[in-house]
Protein backbone atom coordinates (compact mmCIF):
# COMPACT_ATOMS: atom_id res chain seq x y z
CA UNK A 1 0.00 0.00 0.00
CA UNK A 2 1.39 3.76 -0.89
CA UNK A 3 2.66 5.47 2.11
CA UNK A 4 2.23 9.00 1.67
CA UNK A 5 4.23 11.71 3.49
CA UNK A 6 3.95 15.71 3.78
CA UNK A 7 5.57 18.71 5.72
CA UNK A 8 4.04 19.58 9.31
CA UNK A 9 1.95 22.46 8.75
CA UNK A 10 0.46 25.11 11.60
CA UNK A 11 -2.67 25.23 10.17
CA UNK A 12 -2.79 21.10 8.69
CA UNK A 13 -5.92 20.00 10.57
CA UNK A 14 -4.88 16.18 10.43
CA UNK A 15 -2.40 16.71 12.00
CA UNK A 16 -4.20 18.68 14.67
CA UNK A 17 -6.67 15.87 14.99
CA UNK A 18 -3.84 13.08 15.65
CA UNK A 19 -2.25 15.14 18.15
CA UNK A 20 -5.57 16.03 20.10
CA UNK A 21 -6.56 12.69 20.10
CA UNK A 22 -3.09 11.75 22.02
CA UNK A 23 -4.08 13.59 25.00
CA UNK A 24 -0.82 14.11 26.90
CA UNK A 25 1.29 12.82 24.86
CA UNK A 26 0.02 15.33 22.17
CA UNK A 27 0.36 18.42 24.18
CA UNK A 28 3.76 19.18 22.67
CA UNK A 29 2.54 19.21 19.09
CA UNK A 30 -0.71 21.22 19.56
CA UNK A 31 0.61 23.84 21.13
CA UNK A 32 3.77 24.28 18.72
CA UNK A 33 1.28 23.86 16.11
CA UNK A 34 -0.62 26.67 17.78
CA UNK A 35 2.64 29.04 18.05
CA UNK A 36 4.43 27.82 14.96
CA UNK A 37 7.57 26.04 15.98
CA UNK A 38 9.04 23.39 15.14
CA UNK A 39 8.96 21.30 12.04
CA UNK A 40 8.40 17.61 11.19
CA UNK A 41 6.08 15.21 8.83
CA UNK A 42 2.52 13.24 8.63
CA UNK A 43 2.82 9.92 7.15
CA UNK A 44 0.10 7.66 6.28
CA UNK A 45 -1.78 5.07 4.21
CA UNK A 46 -5.22 5.09 1.75
CA UNK A 47 -6.13 8.66 2.71
CA UNK A 48 -5.36 8.06 5.91
CA UNK A 49 -2.60 9.86 8.63
CA UNK A 50 -1.63 7.34 10.81
CA UNK A 51 1.93 8.82 12.16
CA UNK A 52 2.84 12.63 13.00
CA UNK A 53 6.32 13.50 13.93
CA UNK A 54 7.42 17.07 14.77
CA UNK A 55 11.01 18.05 16.08
CA UNK A 56 10.73 20.87 18.93
CA UNK A 57 13.54 24.24 18.42
CA UNK A 58 15.36 22.42 22.01
CA UNK A 59 15.55 18.90 20.23
CA UNK A 60 12.62 17.10 21.83
CA UNK A 61 11.12 14.88 19.25
CA UNK A 62 7.52 13.87 19.47
CA UNK A 63 6.15 10.95 17.36
CA UNK A 64 2.48 10.22 17.43
CA UNK A 65 0.88 7.40 16.01
CA UNK A 66 -1.34 4.15 17.86
CA UNK A 67 0.34 0.97 18.45
CA UNK A 68 -0.54 -0.75 15.26
CA UNK A 69 0.49 2.14 13.16
CA UNK A 70 4.02 2.34 14.79
CA UNK A 71 4.88 -0.90 14.54
CA UNK A 72 3.90 -1.29 10.77
CA UNK A 73 5.13 2.01 10.11
CA UNK A 74 8.23 2.02 12.10
CA UNK A 75 11.11 1.31 9.43
CA UNK A 76 9.78 4.11 7.08
CA UNK A 77 9.23 6.42 10.18
CA UNK A 78 12.92 6.30 11.05
CA UNK A 79 13.68 6.27 7.49
CA UNK A 80 12.37 9.84 6.96
CA UNK A 81 13.47 10.93 10.19
CA UNK A 82 16.77 9.91 9.20
CA UNK A 83 16.73 11.52 5.76
CA UNK A 84 15.30 14.69 6.91
CA UNK A 85 18.44 15.40 9.09
CA UNK A 86 16.82 17.47 11.83
CA UNK A 87 18.86 17.46 14.96
CA UNK A 88 17.16 15.57 17.81
CA UNK A 89 18.52 14.51 21.82
CA UNK A 90 15.26 13.49 23.28
CA UNK A 91 12.62 11.03 21.48
CA UNK A 92 9.59 10.16 22.87
CA UNK A 93 6.60 8.24 21.18
CA UNK A 94 5.42 4.50 20.84
CA UNK A 95 7.73 1.62 21.77
CA UNK A 96 7.72 0.15 18.58
CA UNK A 97 8.70 3.40 16.84
CA UNK A 98 11.09 4.59 19.38
CA UNK A 99 12.85 1.12 19.59
CA UNK A 100 13.60 1.06 15.97
CA UNK A 101 15.36 4.54 16.27
CA UNK A 102 17.64 3.37 19.04
CA UNK A 103 17.99 0.45 16.69
CA UNK A 104 19.69 3.09 14.35
CA UNK A 105 22.02 4.83 16.33
CA UNK A 106 25.44 4.50 16.27
CA UNK A 107 26.27 5.30 20.08
CA UNK A 108 24.63 3.50 23.25
CA UNK A 109 21.93 6.41 24.56
CA UNK A 110 21.67 7.32 28.28
CA UNK A 111 18.41 6.35 28.71
CA UNK A 112 15.45 4.09 27.04
CA UNK A 113 12.50 3.69 29.26
CA UNK A 114 8.90 3.57 29.88
CA UNK A 115 7.50 7.12 30.91
CA UNK A 116 4.06 7.92 32.37
CA UNK A 117 1.63 10.57 31.70
CA UNK A 118 -0.40 12.43 34.63
CA UNK A 119 -2.26 14.92 34.32
CA UNK A 120 -4.24 17.33 36.78
CA UNK A 121 -5.42 20.90 37.24
CA UNK A 122 -7.57 22.85 39.75
CA UNK A 123 -10.29 20.78 40.24
CA UNK A 124 -8.25 17.59 41.27
CA UNK A 125 -5.54 19.83 43.13
CA UNK A 126 -5.50 17.72 46.85
CA UNK A 127 -6.20 21.15 48.38
CA UNK A 128 -5.20 19.63 51.65
CA UNK A 129 -1.40 19.34 50.31
CA UNK A 130 -1.28 23.77 49.27
CA UNK A 131 0.87 25.44 50.41
CA UNK A 132 1.82 29.64 51.05
CA UNK A 133 5.09 29.11 50.52
CA UNK A 134 5.24 28.51 46.80
CA UNK A 135 7.03 31.80 45.44
CA UNK A 136 7.88 32.82 40.88
CA UNK A 137 11.95 31.91 41.35
CA UNK A 138 14.22 35.20 41.28
CA UNK A 139 17.50 36.06 40.02
CA UNK A 140 19.38 34.96 43.34
CA UNK A 141 18.14 31.54 43.32
CA UNK A 142 20.66 31.01 40.27
CA UNK A 143 23.18 29.20 41.53
CA UNK A 144 21.10 26.59 43.30
CA UNK A 145 18.56 25.99 40.54
CA UNK A 146 21.34 25.25 38.35
CA UNK A 147 22.82 22.80 40.97
CA UNK A 148 19.03 21.25 41.31
CA UNK A 149 19.14 20.80 37.21
CA UNK A 150 22.96 19.92 37.17
CA UNK A 151 22.03 17.00 39.79
CA UNK A 152 18.48 15.86 38.50
CA UNK A 153 19.72 15.22 34.52
CA UNK A 154 22.96 13.04 36.76
CA UNK A 155 19.93 10.90 38.68
CA UNK A 156 17.37 11.12 36.90
CA UNK A 157 18.92 10.59 32.75
CA UNK A 158 22.57 9.51 33.66
CA UNK A 159 23.94 13.33 31.95
CA UNK A 160 27.67 13.57 33.19
CA UNK A 161 27.49 16.91 34.95
CA UNK A 162 31.30 17.69 33.17
CA UNK A 163 29.22 17.19 30.35
CA UNK A 164 26.67 20.03 30.39
CA UNK A 165 27.39 23.65 28.75
CA UNK A 166 27.05 25.49 31.93
CA UNK A 167 26.41 28.93 29.52
CA UNK A 168 23.84 27.57 28.15
CA UNK A 169 22.03 26.24 31.67
CA UNK A 170 22.55 29.41 33.19
CA UNK A 171 21.15 31.30 30.12
CA UNK A 172 18.41 29.15 30.11
CA UNK A 173 17.79 29.45 33.53
CA UNK A 174 18.10 33.21 33.49
CA UNK A 175 15.24 33.13 30.54
CA UNK A 176 13.07 30.86 32.80
CA UNK A 177 13.32 33.55 35.54
CA UNK A 178 13.16 36.35 33.57
CA UNK A 179 9.44 34.55 31.81
CA UNK A 180 8.43 33.67 35.78
CA UNK A 181 7.88 30.28 34.71
CA UNK A 182 9.75 28.43 37.63
CA UNK A 183 8.25 27.98 41.12
CA UNK A 184 10.32 27.26 44.04
CA UNK A 185 10.08 26.50 48.00
CA UNK A 186 12.44 28.04 49.78
CA UNK A 187 13.97 31.42 50.71
CA UNK A 188 15.98 33.16 47.95
CA UNK A 189 19.06 32.24 47.02
CA UNK A 190 17.93 28.87 49.46
CA UNK A 191 16.12 26.97 47.12
CA UNK A 192 14.50 23.66 48.90
CA UNK A 193 12.08 22.27 45.80
CA UNK A 194 11.64 23.15 42.32
CA UNK A 195 9.94 22.96 39.28
CA UNK A 196 9.49 24.51 35.75
CA UNK A 197 6.00 25.20 33.16
CA UNK A 198 7.54 23.82 30.16
CA UNK A 199 5.63 24.15 26.74
CA UNK A 200 2.16 26.62 27.14
CA UNK A 201 -0.75 26.96 24.89
CA UNK A 202 -4.31 25.63 23.83
CA UNK A 203 -3.42 21.93 24.50
CA UNK A 204 -2.15 23.02 28.07
CA UNK A 205 0.56 22.88 29.98
CA UNK A 206 3.27 20.77 30.62
CA UNK A 207 5.58 20.47 34.45
CA UNK A 208 9.22 19.65 33.85
CA UNK A 209 11.70 19.58 35.99
CA UNK A 210 10.32 18.89 39.35
CA UNK A 211 12.98 18.56 41.70
CA UNK A 212 13.80 18.24 45.49
CA UNK A 213 17.48 18.40 46.84
CA UNK A 214 18.45 15.19 48.37
CA UNK A 215 18.58 16.54 52.06
CA UNK A 216 15.11 17.89 51.65
CA UNK A 217 13.23 14.96 50.76
CA UNK A 218 11.07 13.03 52.76
CA UNK A 219 8.73 16.72 53.87
CA UNK A 220 6.35 16.35 50.81
CA UNK A 221 7.34 18.98 49.35
CA UNK A 222 7.30 17.97 45.37
CA UNK A 223 4.06 17.18 46.81
CA UNK A 224 2.86 20.53 48.25
CA UNK A 225 4.45 22.17 45.50
CA UNK A 226 2.72 20.17 42.37
CA UNK A 227 -0.53 20.60 44.37
CA UNK A 228 -0.45 24.03 44.79
CA UNK A 229 0.34 25.14 40.89
CA UNK A 230 -1.89 22.93 40.29
CA UNK A 231 -4.88 24.68 42.15
CA UNK A 232 -3.95 28.03 40.36
CA UNK A 233 -4.06 26.85 37.43
CA UNK A 234 -6.31 27.55 35.06
CA UNK A 235 -6.18 24.93 32.15
CA UNK A 236 -5.13 21.00 31.95
CA UNK A 237 -1.42 20.46 33.59
CA UNK A 238 0.67 17.55 32.61
CA UNK A 239 3.99 15.99 33.35
CA UNK A 240 5.99 12.60 32.47
CA UNK A 241 8.18 10.74 34.72
CA UNK A 242 9.76 7.75 34.66
CA UNK A 243 7.44 4.48 34.91
CA UNK A 244 9.98 2.67 37.97
CA UNK A 245 10.48 6.12 39.68
CA UNK A 246 7.74 5.26 42.56
CA UNK A 247 8.75 7.93 45.06
CA UNK A 248 7.90 11.11 42.19
CA UNK A 249 4.60 9.24 40.79
CA UNK A 250 3.17 8.94 44.24
CA UNK A 251 4.47 12.67 44.94
CA UNK A 252 2.36 13.62 41.84
CA UNK A 253 -0.77 11.30 42.74
CA UNK A 254 -0.68 12.94 46.05
CA UNK A 255 -1.01 16.33 44.69
CA UNK A 256 -4.06 15.74 43.08
CA UNK A 257 -2.49 13.83 39.28
CA UNK A 258 -3.95 10.50 37.92
CA UNK A 259 -2.40 8.83 35.36
CA UNK A 260 -3.75 9.06 31.48
CA UNK A 261 -0.90 7.45 29.52
CA UNK A 262 2.50 6.66 28.44
CA UNK A 263 5.07 6.27 25.83
CA UNK A 264 8.79 5.40 25.70
CA UNK A 265 11.72 7.58 26.17
CA UNK A 266 15.00 8.03 24.36
CA UNK A 267 17.71 10.01 24.92
CA UNK A 268 20.87 10.89 22.87
CA UNK A 269 24.59 10.92 24.90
Amino acid sequence: MRVVIRDLLSDDEGARALADAAGPHGLYVTNALALGEGEGFVMGRAGADEVLVWVGPRGNLVAIADDAAAADLAQRVVDEIGRRRRPWRIAMGPAALVDCLRDRLPMTPLACREQVYYTGGAATAAREHARDDVRVAERADRDRLVQATLQLNASDLNVDPARVDRRWLRDTIDERIGNGTTRVIGPPGGVRSKLDFGSEGPGGCVIEGVFTFPEERGKGLATGLVATCLLAATQRMCLHVGKHNRPARRAYEAAGMHEAGSCRLLLLP
